[in-house]
């Protein structure tokens, strides 16, 4: 194939090869690295999930896969913005601020 007689022959036979192994040490290593850095976001991912899940509980009071609206709280803010003020408060209140003024 090759005369290795040649040195330059008997370089490319050494370089290639080794070449080869060095870049398929690199890629090895960073492969590695990469693997590494996921398992580490996808547990970061876990637990930043529970956190939320956590909060989602506190806020509602209820688990996360519980989609029933509460009719008692509807209800309750119907009632609050239902409330209307009858005349003497806005007279009142008309009364006051000419007061300040």
């Amino acid at each position: 194939m090759y005369n290795m007689k040649d040195p330059v022959a008997q370089i490319k036979a050494w370089l290639f090869p080794s070449i080869i192994t060095i870049l398929a040490g690199i890629i090895w290593n960073d492969v590695q690295e990469i693997k590494g850095d996921v398992k580490s976001l996808m547990a970061r991912s876990n637990i930043d999930k529970t956190r939320i899940d956590n909060l989602e509980r506190l806020v509602f009071k209820a688990s996360p896969t519980s989609n029933v609206p509460d009719r008692n709280k509807e209800a309750k803010c119907a009632e609050l913005f239902a409330i209307m003020p009858n005349n003497k408060d806005i007279e009142n209140s008309v009364q006051l601020k000419k007061k300040i003024l």
